[in-house]
């Protein structure tokens, strides 16, 4: 077990003849030093790898940058500690400009290939050797393409007994796309976005970003698209409705087993007590009789827009003879 008692002891009796001493000359003793030092250090030449940031140059308004090449390369190097410490520790150090003669064909720069833009450029040391292989790019031109705007109906999500009640109205309905070509050749005639909204139960009204639905390196104009629509809550409700007969002998030698039709369907809620059954038409058509069992399938031939899921209690109908 370590004696702190014998290590106290030990250090009091290596400080005792410091004491009296004077610390403020002590500690300006050792900051000369190590300033001498430091000072002496940084006049004597070291060979040491660092990591050099490079720009790709190239005409930005007509060209963009697929693939970037990496921030820094890795260079082994030569030269005095000042030229040294000032291309590691400087806050605003001047990359290599890297300058392919064509961009668009040239898409990788050797070690070999990397070294003259490096020694032009840094006068000041020696450059040994590029550490690092290849490095990697691509560079394309812009291109530009117009495309209608839609949306994609299915990733509405409406709370549930929600429907919308209106047009889908999408503004503008078209933008301007602009990118590198490969990304722009990709892209569909039709462009489609999703609305991030869930369980949406009151009228719809916002903006959303084209940024949200395409590669980043894609500019659009506009930026953003304005998106609305109105949506209510529908409520459960039934009613028997009249069954029209076609194709049926007017003599009622053959009728249906009853002449309404119990129905359920949800109504819009602004027209629960509107509603108007006159605007129901559903038939039996004598021609469409199953021989087999004498049934017919009943036809829904028009229903009011503030109806959705219209069903019967019983279908089909039993077709009866008179005696």
């Amino acid at each position: 077990m370590i004696d702190f008692r014998n290590i106290a002891h030990f250090l009091a009796e290596f400080l005792a003849p410091l004491r009296g001493a004077n610390w403020k000359i002590i500690l300006l003793c050792f900051a000369t030093a190590a300033t001498f030092w430091f000072f002496n250090a940084l006049n004597k030449v070291y060979t040491t790898k660092i990591n050099y940031p490079i720009h790709l140059v190239y005409n930005r308004d007509s060209l963009v940058a697929v693939k970037d090449p990496p921030d820094e390369i890795p260079i082994n190097v030569t030269g005095g500690g000042w030229q040294l410490l000032k291309r590691t520790i400087s806050v605003n150090i001047e990359p290599v400009e890297i300058m392919p003669d064509n961009p668009v064909q040239t898409q990788y720069f050797t070690a070999v290939n990397l070294l003259p833009f490096f020694s032009d450029q840094l006068g000041d040391i020696n450059i040994n050797y590029i550490s690092t292989d290849t490095i990697f790019f691509k560079i394309e031109p812009f291109a530009e393409k117009k495309l209608g705007i839609k949306l994609d109906s299915s990733s509405i999500q409406l709370k549930e007994s929600y429907y919308i009640t209106s047009k889908l109205s999408i503004e503008p309905d078209s933008a301007y796309f602009k990118g590198p070509t490969s990304l722009i050749n990709k892209l569909p005639e039709v462009f489609m976005v999703s609305l991030p909204d869930k369980n949406i139960s009151n009228s719809y009204n916002e903006e959303l970003s084209l940024d949200l639905f395409s590669p980043s390196l894609i500019k659009k104009n506009p930026e953003v698209i304005h998106v609305s629509f109105e949506v209510e809550e529908f409520i459960e409700q039934t009613a028997d409705l009249d069954i029209g007969l076609v194709n049926f002998p007017y003599d009622s030698s053959i009728y249906i087993q009853s002449s309404t039709i119990g129905t359920s369907f949800k109504i819009q809620k602004s027209f629960r007590n509107k509603i108007a059954y006159s605007d129901f038409l559903m038939i039996a058509d004598l021609n469409n009789m199953l021989t087999s069992d004498s049934t017919i399938n009943l036809e829904v031939l028009r229903l009011p827009e503030y109806i959705k899921d219209f069903s019967f209690e019983e279908n089909p109908v039993k077709v009866i003879y008179a005696k």
